[in-house]
């Protein structure tokens, strides 16, 4: 949000549990580095407010509106009405919650356009870090016969189920809690990776390993100058990058495994 002096705010809500001393901590952290990655910041500080929980719905939802990105058409809950529908359009209903995923950011808009030249009809997909559920409940909606979305955080995968029951998708998505691909005891024809590089570099191996032969690994949440060191982790792993999508300071990568 950019305020009356002309600074861009960037504003987000936590729950009050017993991460968020940590979680504060990293942001911290992670926001004091943003000046070495080359972005400018009139601040490295981070403000704290508390807000009730009856503030906090209207207060996120403020921020949320129907939006269209190719054929996917992104609602709120509880809003009465998408944008104009097209034919092939598939609507993805969503209330996000204190989950990531609206498919306003960057890195969300990046995959979900990703998929819509992936995803053909009938393929398994396994989304990790599902956040609200938006990627795994669109791949569905594109046509993939089974799709399997893995958060971390017990509160984002309650989310996600909850958004797959609202969009009618219980018998197609499943969503588990855990911190690794591997709770997934399958391999899928197109992974979803959409966090942050370290994070990705970090289970770049178990992600691999969940991609069949010829099978893509979308990854995302990558700020421009971390594309590189991404890109050479997957290829050193025996995938081809095939694709490279920008939007803004965030790419996409769309890798491909060997079919031999």
């Amino acid at each position: 949000m950019q305020g009356s002096d002309g600074a861009t705010r960037v504003f987000g809500y936590l729950p009050v549990d017993d991460r968020l001393e940590a979680r504060l901590q990293s942001i911290r952290d992670r926001v004091r580095s943003l000046p070495d990655l080359g972005l400018p910041l009139v601040s490295t500080e981070i403000g704290i407010k508390w807000v009730a929980d009856d503030d906090w719905a209207t207060a996120y939802r403020s921020f949320f509106r129907p939006i269209r990105l190719g054929r996917v058409v992104v609602r709120p809950s509880w809003e009465p009405e998408a944008p104009a529908e097209r034919e092939g359009d598939v609507v993805v209903e969503i209330d996000p919650g204190m989950a990531f995923g609206t498919g306003h950011h960057e890195t969300t808009r990046l995959c979900l356009m990703a998929l819509q030249d992936h995803v053909r009809c009938g393929e398994t997909v396994l989304d990790v870090g599902t956040g609200s559920g938006i990627l795994a409940i669109a791949a569905a909606k594109l046509g993939a016969a089974r799709v399997v979305g893995i958060d971390i955080d017990p509160v984002a995968a309650r989310i996600a189920a909850e958004n797959v029951e609202r969009n009618g998708l219980a018998g197609v998505i499943a969503i588990l809690t855990g911190d690794s691909p591997r709770v997934f005891d399958g391999i899928a024809d197109i992974v979803l990776a959409n966090i942050v590089p370290d994070v990705i570099i970090a289970m770049a191996a178990d992600l691999c390993s969940k991609v069949r032969p010829g099978g893509k690994l979308i990854t995302s949440g990558i700020i421009t100058e971390r594309a590189e060191d991404l890109r050479a982790t997957l290829e050193s792993l025996g995938l081809a990058t095939i694709e490279q999508r920008v939007e803004g300071e965030w790419v996409a990568l769309v890798s491909e495994a060997s079919d031999a």
